[in-house]
């Protein structure tokens, strides 16, 4: 579990030494969840957003003609400012609030969510088809970068929404401790959160791009926010002494290092994008067979030597696996994100053309590449080694990049039908490090003001339920004021 910024902040004095133990007790020898859980974690989260997505835009086209006829200039401003309050409301209700109980207290009901959230989606669709056939509609989008380019918005969206929610849960008891993250070998929800930050990343790189990397400051621009977070969160952790699951990443390591590491290994290391795959595979390979002969034995032991890389081996020896997770990622971003189609029409070069044309065979393309993926990583995980976010081992890079590119292929063939973007992820998208960073903030200043681990569920859900409000009242200001973070 990530510590917030504030949490670091606290004199040593306002935590008692068991209040401490439990919080660390408290994240400490889970196992996970089942990877059938995951995925259907993984579907209905953005179901609810494809939802969202559909009910808006019959909305508009319903209420088309009504806008079209008014004439009063101070009436239409006057309800665009209450369009603003009332998606953003609308976002919150039918996206937000869904999310965070199928995180906390209708965990249980996944399954049987996900299938009536599919149904219901269904059923909208195919009243927006009567209403607008779905062929003009996919006619009339042109760019098949464009469109790429929305599908992987939407999946950074539901990726931050995610993050946010559970910083925070986690520290709840209405979190299945289930869905927290693994000890050493196991999937849960949380062990996806670092390794999707390195495949968000990865797939939107300049790399994945084909952009030349950056003639001046490339490798500080890359490497020095990371580095400053990550020192900042070591001095002020060590300056309290706050509470540290020391066999999360080692006794100085944290998750800013790794991302720090991961973004300097491929600023001095750049190769062109069509090797990065290859490369990947090879890394990957590598580290793996080390695991075998005895690396994994040691990074899972609780052992550790005076040196600076023996105190932090989990988080040291994992950027190797991390480093080829991106590799893949940005061979999978410059391929199928980039150039749509191409794989299938190697096979069936008839194809019909078209901006419809290659938007179907674009989706179809991501999904098949993530029954792949899904299919190798159980393979991996059955007969070469358990899923281990821990070392970042093979079965976790297939579970990582299968869990994301469900997401994305989800998000593709509903472009299919809707390019309606919600605000509120036009709001997130405005301030992604921001959001993060106040996320934090606010985790922190309510394991300051009560004792979380024993919060009854009626209090708990009203904590995340103001958490969440606050978070995007202050986010969705912020794009309203045209205010955007960026300091590299």
């Amino acid at each position: 579990m990530e510590m917030s910024l504030i949490q670091h902040l606290l004199p040593h004095t306002t935590t008692s030494q068991s209040h401490k133990t439990s919080k660390e007790e408290f994240v400490s020898n889970l196992h996970g969840s089942s990877i059938l859980e995951i995925v259907a974690l993984s579907a209905v989260i953005p179901a609810f957003v494809l939802l969202r997505q559909v009910a808006a835009h019959i909305y508009e086209t319903v209420s088309e003609d009504k806008r079209a006829d008014s004439s009063n200039c101070a009436e239409e401003l006057k309800s665009q400012e209450g369009n603003y309050v009332g998606e953003l409301t609308a976002d919150f209700i039918l996206v937000v609030l869904p999310t965070l109980g199928c995180l906390t207290v209708f965990s249980e009901h996944v399954y049987g969510i996900t299938v009536y959230t599919y149904l219901m989606l269904l059923t909208a669709i195919v009243y927006l088809n009567w209403q607008q056939p779905l062929t003009s509609y996919v006619q009339s989008n042109a760019l098949a970068s464009t469109y790429q380019t929305s599908c992987l918005s939407c999946y950074r969206f539901v990726m931050m929404l995610v993050t946010c929610v559970t910083i925070l849960a986690v520290d709840f008891n209405v979190f299945p401790r289930r869905f927290a993250k693994a000890e050493t070998y196991g999937t849960g929800m949380m062990d996806l959160g670092v390794g999707s930050f390195v495949v968000a990343n990865a797939l939107v790189s300049r790399q994945a791009r084909n952009l030349a990397p950056r003639k001046h400051g490339g490798v500080v621009r890359n490497v020095s926010p990371h580095l400053i977070l990550g020192f900042m969160r070591l001095a002020l952790t060590k300056g309290v002494d706050y509470q540290v699951h020391v066999g999360e990443y080692g006794v100085h390591w944290n998750f800013y290092f790794t991302l720090a590491a991961v973004s300097l290994l491929t600023s001095l290391i750049h190769i062109p994008t069509y090797y990065c795959g290859l490369l990947g595979v090879v890394v990957l390979t590598v580290y793996q067979a080390l695991l075998l002969f005895g690396w994994n034995k040691y990074l899972l032991s609780s052992d550790r030597g005076p040196g600076l890389v023996s105190l932090n081996k989990e988080g040291f020896f994992s950027i190797f696996g991390y480093w080829g997770l991106h590799l893949l990622s940005v061979q999978f971003g410059q391929y199928l994100c980039f150039t749509t189609g191409r794989f299938l029409k190697k096979f069936f070069p008839n194809l019909e053309k078209g901006a419809a044309s290659q938007k179907w065979w674009a989706a179809v393309e991501i999904l098949l590449l993530d029954i792949i993926l899904w299919m190798l990583g159980i393979l991996f995980h059955q007969f070469v080694e358990n899923v281990s976010r821990r070392m970042c081992n093979v079965a976790y890079v297939m579970f990582v990049l299968a869990q994301n590119f469900q997401v994305i292929g989800l998000f593709s063939l509903a472009d299919l039908v809707t390019k309606r973007k919600l605000l509120l992820q036009e709001v997130f998208d405005k301030n992604l490090l921001l959001t993060f960073l106040l996320a934090n903030v606010l985790t922190g200043l309510v394991n300051l003001s009560m004792n979380t681990v024993n919060a009854p569920v009626p209090v708990s859900l009203l904590v995340l339920l103001l958490y969440m409000a606050i978070l995007v009242l202050a986010t969705s200001s912020l794009k309203a004021l045209n205010l955007r973070l960026k300091f590299w």
